[in-house]
């Protein structure tokens, strides 16, 4: 599974996005034919990255995003995974049927996270693994420094736009403490947190953002898409030359990502 991950992984500049996606993945750890729900799917990465292990398991996203919905159906295309419209924190299955949940830069969003982590737990069976990614509170500087200063100075942050960077459309960003307690108060057993990538470029969150309009542009260029999309299975050398800056100060989190301050939390946790 390593390897393979990390082949797939390769595709994406995102460097918390592929740290998170890789150790996600490795904790849920799914064996052949497990069921497991991406709750919350958005375009589909994390189905995509599931589905293309090769173990069988059979997938289900669900999202209330309409639009998030069509743009998972277009990235999966093929792929025998069942995708629903529905809210995470009313999920439209039974109790006890899924192996594992993915819960993924979700909670940030919900007015109260604490019924999405009780409706996961509802749908898992009993030992069943939960993994999940929320954006940290403690960030490093580099990653988004008009809000890391506007937040230490003035006690406040951009809210909207793109210069609210991390805290775009997000109620609230987590400390290893608080996602700690609200995976236990929602009834999870065995958690464990973890802070990921402390090393970025300088002001990476909004280069994030530029690639992202600029595939939302042109998404009509075939070749465009190849290069940059975290879906394109495209050669490593085309690759390599666009995103070797990233790359190299992402190798640095290799050699330590043992700082307090990283871009993401993420949590495993089981019933």
């Amino acid at each position: 599974m390593k390897d393979n991950l990390e082949k797939l992984l390769f595709h994406t500049g995102d460097v918390a996005l592929r740290r998170r996606a890789f150790w996600m993945v490795k904790k849920l750890n799914p064996g052949s034919n497990d069921r497991v729900l991406d709750a919350g799917c958005g375009d589909g990465y994390y189905l995509f990255l599931l589905n293309s292990l090769d173990l069988n398991i059979k997938l289900t996203g669900v999202d209330a995003d309409e639009k998030a919905l069509t743009s998972a159906a277009q990235n999966l295309k093929g792929k025998q995974i069942k995708l629903v419209n529905g809210n995470v924190s009313n999920l439209p299955f039974t109790e006890n049927i899924f192996d594992g949940i993915v819960l993924s830069e979700v909670l940030e969003h919900l007015s109260n996270d604490i019924i999405a982590l009780t409706e996961a737990r509802r749908v898992l069976q009993p030992g069943g693994k939960l993994v999940v990614s929320v954006p940290h509170l403690n960030y490093p500087f580099l990653w988004d420094p008009v809000n890391w200063c506007l937040q230490r100075v003035f006690k406040s942050h951009i809210k909207r736009g793109f210069w609210a960077g991390i805290w775009n459309q997000h109620l609230r960003l987590y400390t290893k403490a608080e996602l700690i307690k609200v995976l236990k108060d929602a009834g999870f057993k065995n958690v464990k947190v973890e802070a990921l990538t402390h090393y970025c470029l300088p002001f990476n969150h909004y280069l994030i953002n530029l690639v992202a309009r600029l595939l939302a542009r042109h998404k009509n260029n075939s070749k465009l898409i190849n290069v940059i999309s975290k879906f394109s299975q495209s050669k490593k050398s085309s690759r390599m030359n666009l995103f070797w800056p990233i790359l190299f100060f992402d190798k640095l989190n290799d050699l330590w990502d043992g700082y307090g301050s990283g871009v993401s939390l993420v949590a495993s946790a089981t019933k």
